[in-house]
């Protein structure tokens, strides 16, 4: 038998063990052949997207494949760690440091391969399904079948490129000159884990801040607290589960009624050092964890709350602005929309006005005003009714960047600022907007623009009106003043992009939550080793299989679910900055996807969970 053949025939009689590493290589190979077959499908033109959606499908991509790699490497690094004494004696029997690279490099090559085509296979088992759900995702009706020869080459040749980097890597792992280390594998004395009061004190300071932060940011202030509040949040991750979990834990400890209790002093004692000992594990799953619930959580709120962000944005089912010297150019295109509204016999409410763009005289952001007259017509086509007010006020428009002035000042007009109107009237783009008595607008000096509106019942069914206007206005780009607003093309527009996005959000939320899913499931396999002699010990000494089964439900369950806990919490925070800066409807879409989650993290604890204490149980009975 040549050293291949020895290394091949160890992954056979090892299938056991091998099978962790082998089934998370095989689902993230079925995700990245599922998602590239997606994305290749002949009927989804990547080429005609946007360029801020490819870009975001091929930042998708990237991260996944990174992640993956990164994942794999790690599964792969556990498993090695779990064979030190393995490693030892076949170094001490005279296997070269060569030979034993050789033999991880052709069993890491065999199952990255293996798990690859697995993963291929498993793709296109369920291909069927997942276009026809990807399909309405993006606004298909759905996808057909076809044979996605492209995507399972590169899903294959990812893969292989991943094995052979990593294979590189392993010398890094395991070296000769540990051989003592290796046979001692991981029963190293261990002092008792420490907690600094001083890290305790700054880990709930900085998580106080960065709620804080959170709940409290608006529009403006968002993109400045986005990555400090970050900072915060993460370093205040690792200093939970290295220090404040252990000063909890301690305080535990000093309390004797409690920890002296039965089995608690067991659970108590053994989880002092689980945690401490896996805070990198914990630490990297919690993050992932956090970003895999925000990407998919705020995304689906924006989904979900797509029609209403819609309709408040843009009252009117067609608007048009331009310079008030091309006034005929606005008429010509309020005449177009009109014919075509009459042909198919919709009834509709037609306004032209104007507006002003001002710069106030404390020269801080350009404004729009509007005269009451016109402000009034454009409100009538809404049924909405206009808030009185007196010549020396200016009444606020509903504005998205919070504007905050009492009072504004337009060539030495001090005009006082009332209350806002209960619904937006102009378009959102349009955002700090002034409505202002007629004589007063005379007065004040800025760039005229004419604008021209129509508004319509159901204007979802004017698509097909949206895109005959933009056949004949082809080259209508616009600028600041120059605007064009069509209703059912913005929302069919904000359905697509918001689907896009939403699909690789979705995407990288199942690569997350599988991989750290297996970097728990690889822990687990490491543990039970150490586990089945500990407990048989204890077995010995009197402990009963039940009272192992209460400590140890304790422990897999902290091991699981404190990690998914913190990720919640942060989550729930990071979420509810959309709502307080953006007035997102979050609470059923944040709830909705915790609860998705929350159920499969509980079904693949059991499941883990029955599994460890068969284990467990199979060794007390030896």
């Amino acid at each position: 038998m040549n050293f291949r053949e020895f290394a091949t025939k160890n992954v056979q009689r090892n299938a056991k063990a091998y099978f962790a590493y082998f089934l998370s290589s095989t689902i993230s190979a079925a995700l990245l052949f599922s998602f590239t077959m997606i994305i290749l499908h002949p009927s989804f033109k990547v080429s005609i997207l946007p360029k801020y959606l490819k870009n975001s499908l091929y930042m998708t991509t990237i991260i996944a494949y990174l992640f993956l790699s990164f994942f794999v490497f790690y599964s792969i690094s556990v498993f090695l760690k779990s064979r030190y004494k393995e490693f030892g004696i076949l170094y001490i029997l005279g296997s070269s440091k060569r030979q034993v690279q050789n033999m991880i490099r052709v069993e890491n090559m065999l199952i990255i391969s293996s798990s690859a085509v697995a993963g291929i296979l498993l793709g296109v088992i369920f291909s069927k399904i997942l276009l026809a759900a990807s399909g309405k995702l993006l606004g298909y009706d759905a996808l057909g079948f076809y044979i996605p020869g492209k995507a399972m080459a590169i899903t294959f040749a990812a893969f292989i490129i991943i094995g052979i980097v990593i294979s590189a890597s392993c010398s890094f792992i395991i070296k000769e000159d540990k051989v003592l280390s290796l046979l001692k594998g991981t029963k190293k004395p261990r002092p008792e884990p420490k907690a600094s009061v001083i890290l305790v004190t700054i880990c709930i300071a900085l998580l106080t801040v960065g709620y804080f932060l959170s709940i409290t940011c608006s529009e403006k202030t968002i993109t400045y607290r986005i990555i400090p509040v970050t900072m915060m949040v993460v370093v205040a991750t690792y200093l939970l589960f290295s220090q404040l979990s252990v000063f909890i834990i301690k305080l535990l400890k000093k309390n004797r009624s409690l920890y002296m209790k039965k089995t608690t002093i067991l659970w108590v004692s053994n989880l002092l050092y689980r945690i401490k000992d896996n805070t990198r594990m914990f630490f990297l799953i919690t993050i992932t964890s956090t970003v895999a619930l925000s990407a998919v959580g705020s995304v689906y709120a924006y989904w979900r709350d797509k029609e209403s962000q819609v309709d408040s944005s843009f009252p009117q089912a067609f608007f048009y602005s331009n310079v008030y010297d091309n006034k005929a150019k606005v008429d010509m295109k309020t005449d177009f929309i009109e014919k075509l509204l009459k042909n198919e016999n919709i009834h509709f409410n037609k306004v032209s006005g104007e507006l002003k763009f001002v710069m106030p005289d404390d020269g801080k952001d350009e404004v729009v005003i509007i005269s009451e007259d016109n402000y009034k017509k454009l409100a009538s086509t809404l049924a909405l009714d206009v808030n009185s007010f007196n010549e020396n006020e200016a009444l606020k428009d509903v504005s998205l960047i919070g504007d905050k002035r009492k009072s504004i000042s337009f060539n030495n007009i001090q005009l006082k600022v009332t209350e806002k109107s209960e619904k937006k009237v102009l378009p959102a783009v349009f955002e700090a907007v002034y409505v202002v008595k007629d004589a007063v607008y005379e007065r004040i000096q800025g760039v005229n623009i004419y604008f021209g509106a129509l508004n319509v019942k159901n204007y979802k069914g004017t698509l097909s009106i949206c895109k005959s206007y933009n056949n004949a206005f082809t080259l209508d780009d616009g600028n600041k003043y120059y605007r064009n607003f069509l209703k059912a093309n913005i929302l069919e527009s904000t359905k697509f992009a918001y689907g896009v996005i939403l699909f690789s959000a979705i995407f990288i939320g199942l690569i997350f939550f599988v991989t750290t899913g297996s970097f728990l499931y690889n822990k687990c396999y490491m543990d039970v080793i150490e586990d089945k002699k500990k407990y048989k010990q204890l077995n010995k000494i009197g402990l009963t299989y039940s009272e192992i089964k209460k400590v140890l439900n304790i422990e897999i369950g902290v091991l699981f679910l404190l990690p998914y806990v913190v990720a919640v919490i942060h989550f729930s925070f990071a979420i509810s900055s959309l709502k307080y800066a953006f007035d997102i409807k979050i609470t059923v879409p944040a709830l909705q996807v915790i609860g998705t989650m929350l159920i499969a993290q509980i079904i693949y604890f059991v499941i883990i969970r029955k599994n460890y204490l068969l284990e467990i149980k199979k060794s007390l009975l030896l």
